[in-house]
């Protein structure tokens, strides 16, 4: 299933007992439909708040008289608005919405100017002060390549004895674009991400654009592995897993 929504109405993608998710509700919905119990795998597990235009999910589903176009139609009767099926086909037993993946693409939007923005409020972050858009460029080049990005992603947790997980992500793009009218887009694709990864390097290169600090300053950062030294994390509401390669 090739999925989009809107994060607002969630505490992020991955089912939690007790809260509402976008795998809950669209787990119910699809089970619903189908008649049988799922198990879904999804290409990003987002955050609180965060949306997706092109968020990938695959499950097992019972082959005999399966009707996509039904099952299609009527999860987004269940769903809509806020959750979205936008295609759905049929795929091999081995593929893996998430392990089959080879990279992911997100977006994140900024409002840059005084007057905000009441129309793209839900899904941008305004920031008033003007930023340098030839700086926030410098910055995306720090980024480009692989690196230990444990200076931008939240620290994971681990029982005594077992090693933590590889903070090590290799990024392919990292762009910003001007749209015109104080509207900026910024690009980042990678083979994966790692936990706040997006936001942490968005709110960082905020700061490089509103001069607290330079883009040369982002390899000491890179390098150094402290969250610490890296800049507030971005506000979720801007933030979009825009597409998934396979």
């Amino acid at each position: 299933m090739l999925v989009a929504y809107d994060g607002r109405n969630y505490h992020g993608f991955a089912e939690n007992v007790g809260v509402k998710t976008v795998a809950g509700a669209l787990t119910e919905a699809i089970q619903r439909v189908l008649g049988h119990g799922v198990d879904l795998t999804c290409a990003g597990r987002t955050d609180r708040g965060v949306h997706a235009w092109g968020q990938v999910v695959s499950f097992d589903v019972a082959h005999d008289g399966l009707d996509l176009e039904r099952l299609q139609k009527s999860v987004n009767g269940l769903c809509k608005p806020w959750i979205v099926v936008r295609d759905l086909s049929l795929v091999a037993d081995t593929f893996s919405a998430r392990f089959s993946a080879t990279a992911r693409r997100y977006r994140y939007t900024i409002v840059n100017r005084a007057v905000p923005d009441p129309f793209l409020h839900a899904q941008s972050w305004h920031v008033a002060q003007p930023l340098d858009l030839d700086l926030l460029r410098l910055a995306c080049d720090p980024f480009i390549g692989e690196h230990d990005f444990s200076a931008f992603c939240r620290k994971v947790k681990v029982d005594e004895g077992e090693r933590a997980p590889t903070l090590v992500r290799r990024v392919t793009d990292a762009r910003w674009v001007d749209e015109g009218d104080g509207l900026l887009r910024f690009w980042i694709e990678a083979s994966a991400f790692c936990h706040q990864m997006v936001r942490s390097i968005v709110g960082t290169m905020v700061g490089v654009g509103l001069g607290r600090m330079t883009a040369g300053e982002l390899h000491r950062i890179i390098q150094s592995g402290d969250r610490r030294q890296a800049g507030d994390i971005a506000p979720p509401d801007g933030l979009v897993l825009w597409e998934v390669t396979y």
